[in-house]
């Protein structure tokens, strides 16, 4: 079963409050160790990919395209204000505090706000938003009512382990295809920059407190694409995707 199947079971099972205790933590994990698993078997050559992707792989635009951004997507885009007429589920206008992350999405912008932890979440050490769109024409509108995120890390790697101990989160990426193109928004706490790694091309965002966008070429979110985490003392781990993260219409 490819990994997206697996994500639309666990929304169902979420939303539906089947899910039993511990459970979105151990797909996610094991999710990620597979994933874990194949770089690893690429014989190391992955550094290498990462580090001069940009000069090698061709030129093409969104979707495989010729023509379009350099490097298989755009730079990124710096936090985008909170567009008006966005509430929160109480059916006021959010604060600020609420806003986990936001950006320009092609022609719309996406808006992460913090929403309560269901209590299986909680356990696993979970957090939620809900996410909405305000297109530049027309209404704003929810895209997700419950996105569950911060569940667990890539097996073995001690440094998510250890910041995630910490209690100060991990960070929260999603992907947003509009108008055939393919969109990352990531964030992560102060202190630390973000790097999206598409198909072994960097596109790296440097500080997201409030949320970047980068626009990237991939067919398999999930598959190809990693978003990845420094904190200030250099150490590096991969920010994992959650169940429901790639948004489609």
């Amino acid at each position: 079963m490819r990994d997206n199947e697996v994500a639309a079971l666990l929304d169902h099972a979420v939303a539906t409050v089947k899910l039993p205790p511990g459970l979105a933590q151990r797909v996610v994990t094991r999710s990620r160790a597979r994933r874990r698993r194949r770089l690893l078997l690429s014989g190391g050559t992955v550094a290498v990919v990462v580090a001069a992707g940009a000069l090698l792989l061709p030129q093409l635009g969104p979707a495989g395209r010729g023509g379009g951004s350099e490097g298989g997507g755009t730079g990124p885009i710096a936090a985008a204000e909170v567009p008006a007429g966005i509430v929160g589920p109480d059916g006021r206008p959010v604060t600020q505090a609420q806003v986990v992350a936001v950006g320009r999405v092609g022609t719309e912008t996406l808006v992460l706000i913090r929403r309560e932890p269901r209590a299986e979440e909680r356990a696993a050490g979970g957090q939620a938003v809900e996410v909405l769109t305000a297109p530049d024409v027309g209404e704003p509108r929810r895209l997700l009512d419950h996105l569950s995120y911060d569940l667990a890390c890539v097996d073995g790697d001690v440094v998510c382990a250890a910041v995630r101990s910490a209690g100060s989160g991990l960070g929260v990426a999603v992907a947003r295809r509009s108008g055939g193109r393919l969109y990352v928004l990531a964030q992560a706490p102060q202190g630390r920059t973000v790097e999206v790694v598409a198909n072994g091309v960097p596109h790296p965002l440097g500080a997201a407190p409030r949320g970047a966008v980068v626009e990237v070429v991939a067919a398999e979110p999930y598959e190809e694409v990693q978003v990845w985490a420094s904190t200030e003392d250099g150490r590096r781990y991969q920010i994992p995707w959650a169940p429901g993260a790639v948004l489609i219409d």
